[in-house]
Parts: structure tokens; sequence; C-alpha cells
């Protein structure tokens, strides 16, 4: 399986204006994309997984980012949502600022080793100023993937 954000994240697993207005909303939310890929195969389950994950520790991981994960038995491999709520919402971020980035990422129980190391890149690449400022400003999933495209080129 490729490393590459821009190829596990799926152009169908973006959404540029998320609706949900509190944490479990917008988990859920970010589950029902990647349900719609056919990654996730037990909605419910999921979304109950990635929550009881983010009542360890927040995935809030400040300047408006969060990145909310978890390994499941219900879902078929290494898969990537991306969502933007402007101008954010309360995710217990660890800065206490509102986030507007959401990346929820998912994998297999025995993937653990390669979702640590996705999980480190995503966050490396989202600490860099013009990856975030470009998913800001993006106006389509297509433009969202030519970020990290562009990001990954460097």
């Amino acid at each position: 399986m490729s490393d590459a954000i821009s190829a596990i994240l799926n152009h169908d697993a973006i959404s540029l204006r998320l609706e949900g207005r509190k944490k479990p909303e917008i988990i859920r939310e970010l589950v029902e994309l990647l349900a719609g890929t056919g990654v996730v195969t037990d909605l419910e389950s999921v979304t109950a997984e990635v929550i009881a994950r983010e009542e360890l520790a927040t995935t809030g991981i400040g300047s408006g980012i969060a990145i909310p994960h978890c390994l499941s038995a219900d879902v078929t491999g290494t898969a990537i949502a991306f969502g933007r709520k402007v101008p954010g919402a309360r995710f217990d971020a660890v800065d206490k600022q509102p986030v507007q980035l959401f990346f929820l990422m998912v994998g297999l129980p025995d993937a653990h080793n390669e979702h640590l190391r996705l999980l480190s890149k995503l966050s490396r690449y989202l600490h860099d100023a013009d990856t975030k400022a470009g998913l800001l400003a993006a106006q389509s999933p297509e433009e969202i993937l030519e970020v990290f495209a562009r990001r990954e080129r460097r």
C-alpha cells in the first residue's frame, strides 16, 4: 500500500462543508464519508470506536487541526477522510481553539505501524503553513488532493 496521503485520501471522502457542530456529530459525519466509499463495514461500530479513542485523549492537535483515528476490524483497510468547517468547531483541541481541518484515519488492527507512520506524516504536513493554507483555500476535492500531491513532491 502507498503511504502517500494523496493516494490514500479518497475523493469521495472529502467534505468542504461539514455540518456537525459538536465532536460526536463531526466524527459521525467523517465516518459516514468513509462508509460511502465502502471502507467502513459497520458505521455504528466505527463511530463508537473513534469516539472511545477520543475520550482517551483529544486528537485536536492545535492550530485548527484534528486527526481523530482508530484501528478497527470493521474497516476494509487504511483510509482517510477529510472535512473542513469554517470558521471552526469546538473539538477539545490542546490549544483550546476552534478546529477547521478534520482528518479521520482508520486502519485494520494489525496495521499499527502503518497507522502510526501515516499519523506522523499527516501531522508533519499539516504543520506546514503552505499546506494548511492550501487546505483552507481549496474549492473542490480535487484541489484538496492536489495540495497533498504538491506537498509530497517536495
